[in-house]
């Protein structure tokens, strides 16, 4: 016999989601109530985001519940940036910045400007003192007092800029545009901001700067705009290398997060899509969030390999990894015998996971039917061909997510078998007269035909149908009757000729002829006298009274309205007076019915009503 086993290696999911990433779901949701702008955590538990609509939201158990900060000043945050869980910064609007010393609990508002223009961006600081901010309007200011006062170190009206990085006091990059579809540019300055030097030209970003930068230090750096590449250097922006990422339609990336030098995100417009690499950017991997609102992604921060959070307009998205797990329950094949092209099916498993790898082989963790075959997140796959009946296979299903990979340390394979098809039928029948017609299909002449169906295992099942033309069958029946006697519920009162047809399933007529001889003398018994059947209709039990002047035997037969035979007892007639009561007529159904008592010297009849 040959088996099926299935070896299952599976991730622990949080929600299950089809066709989604589990790694991403979705914990705070107003939809257009707020409008999130920007997230920071200065720690793995403590998190902020800024809100255009309101102020800040503060989260203390690593990004997942989220609560309104709520101050009369701070009513409105485009940019946020804490140095550790106490000192932060909020910007509310064009002139105003907010800033905290007690992880949010007072906040005290300053005036960075006197004009009227676009609010900043983009803030940093590099110490309790030492900040830097970028507008689109096209300013970099610093702060050399921890944000009380800001000093503008670089103005020019045809930029537009939406990011900025540093790694020191000194040493920071800003990127945007210059005019309305003209290309972005990268920036660097070594002092401070005094001076700037232009590092990357890259194609434009629209007419809204929507560009990122992310340094991890001096050296490795990414850059992200409207486009579908995303840009490295490792050497501090001397020079850049692009990378592609397969995008659909028109989306793009707009920002970009690295927790080390190999492991980094990308949210995209997308389809809400958010892109992961493993490699520091040369490739990436699709992880679609649980759900689209279509508005695009204005925030990411992530503390590690395992948590962060991405923010739309609206909705924060908590990220929560782990490396995969085996945790499975298989639905189909639900016994130890399989359909010829089965489809298989399993449950979505709790944790961080990105989809699942199929592989179907003649050994455990053999390929070559199939595989390994990544199904994403489907949880069943219907076979594409059909297997060899009565064989062993050994199916593996192995979860996976882009970060930590395939699941590891999984249990013994179970094992299945393709199911054994039934033999050949054979059918041997005949027809009278043509067509014959068997299921959907008429025949016209005798032979032998061949049908094949298939199961639902996905077996042929094979019918010979043998088929053969016969002649209608005649049948002659002579009988005889008494005057008065019903045959078939009609009395006759000559001799008759009854010819009835039954016609068969296969075409063929059975023809049966009853010759009837109706017997016009009877004779009834001189011995008999005072004959009495009573009651007459009757419920329940029928008496027959009469007297005899001799001894003698009789019969006594009750038939139905059709001539069928009920009844029938032999009877000892005593001389003189003469009784027999019948109790089965009380079962019988109500309606006509015929009596006869047959004797020696003639006979009796008449008919009986039951009521």
């Amino acid at each position: 016999m040959v088996r099926i086993k299935i070896i299952f290696l599976f991730v622990v999911l949080l929600v299950s989601l089809k066709g989604q990433s589990q790694c991403w779901q979705t914990v705070f949701n107003v939809g257009n109530e707020s409008g999130f702008t920007d997230a920071f955590f200065p720690s793995d538990s403590i998190g902020w985001v800024s809100d255009a609509l309101a102020g800040v939201y503060k989260s203390t158990d690593n990004g997942i519940n989220w609560e309104e900060e709520e101050n009369e000043g701070l009513i409105r945050g485009f940019c946020v940036f804490f140095l550790d869980e106490s000192i932060g910064w909020v910007i509310r609007s064009s002139q105003t910045i907010y800033k905290t010393i007690n992880g949010g609990q007072d906040w005290v508002g300053y005036n960075f400007s006197s004009d009227d223009i676009e609010p900043p961006t983009d803030i940093e600081f590099i110490t309790a003192d030492t900040g830097y901010m970028v507008s689109a309007y096209a300013r970099v200011y610093q702060s050399t007092n921890g944000g009380e006062t800001w000093d503008i170190v670089f103005e020019n009206e045809e930029w537009q800029l939406a990011s900025l990085d540093f790694v020191n006091g000194q040493e920071g990059w800003i990127a945007g545009n210059i005019g309305s579809g003209d290309s972005v540019r990268v920036l660097h300055t070594t002092d401070a901001g005094e001076n700037w030097e232009i590092q990357l030209t890259a194609p434009s970003s629209g007419l809204i700067p929507s560009v990122d930068l992310h340094f991890l230090n001096d050296q490795e750096g990414w850059f992200v705009n409207r486009t579908n590449s995303i840009y490295k250097t490792e050497d501090g922006g001397e020079t850049w290398i692009s990378y592609p990422i397969a995008l659909e339609g028109n989306a793009y990336c707009r920002r970009i997060f690295f927790v080390n030098d190999t492991l980094g995100w990308a949210p995209s417009t997308d389809n809400a899509a958010i892109y992961v690499t493993t490699n520091g950017g040369e490739s990436w991997n699709k992880q679609s969030t649980d759900s689209y609102f279509g508005i695009g992604n204005t925030a990411i921060y992530m503390t590690g390999p395992d948590n962060g959070v991405a923010v739309y307009w609206g909705y924060i998205k908590h990220y929560q990894g782990g490396p995969a797990n085996c945790n499975i329950n298989l639905i189909s094949p639900s016994s130890t015998t399989t359909a010829l092209q089965p489809e298989i099916k399993w449950n979505k498993v709790p944790g961080c996971v990105d989809g699942y790898r199929l592989s179907v082989g003649l050994i455990p963790g053999g390929t070559e039917i199939i595989g390994p075959l990544d199904v994403g997140l489907d949880t069943g796959y219907l076979m594409p061909f059909a297997l060899l009946e009565d064989m062993d296979y050994y199916i593996s299903i192995v979860p996976y997510n882009h970060v930590h990979g395939l699941a590891t340390n999984c249990g013994a394979p179970f094992a299945f078998t393709a199911t054994t098809c039934p033999p050949t039928t054979l059918i041997d029948t005949s027809f009278c007269d043509p067509p014959f017609v068997w299921v959907d299909t008429s025949f016209e002449e005798a032979g032998t035909y061949l049908f094949e169906y298939l199961t639902p295992l996905g077996c042929d099942s094979v019918v010979v149908l043998a088929l053969s033309q016969e002649e209608d069958i005649y049948t002659h029946i002579d009988t005889a009757l008494t005057l008065g006697q019903p045959y078939n519920g009609i009395v006759y009162e000559s001799d008759t000729l009854l010819t009835e047809v039954y016609a068969a399933n296969n075409g063929c007529d059975s023809i049966v002829q009853v010759q009837l001889t109706i017997i016009t003398e009877v004779r009834e018994p001189a011995f008999i006298s005072q004959w009495q059947v009573f009651p007459n209709p009757v419920s329940s039990g029928l008496w027959f009274h009469f007297f005899s002047r001799i001894a003698s035997s009789a019969r006594l037969v009750i038939y139905d309205a059709q001539g069928r035979e009920l009844f029938a007892t032999e009877l000892l007639v005593q001389v003189g007076a003469n009784k027999y009561l019948v109790e089965a007529i009380r079962d019988w159904p109500v309606g006509l019915y015929w009596y006869r008592l047959e004797t020696r010297g003639g006979s009796l009849s008449g008919k009986i009503i039951k009521k």
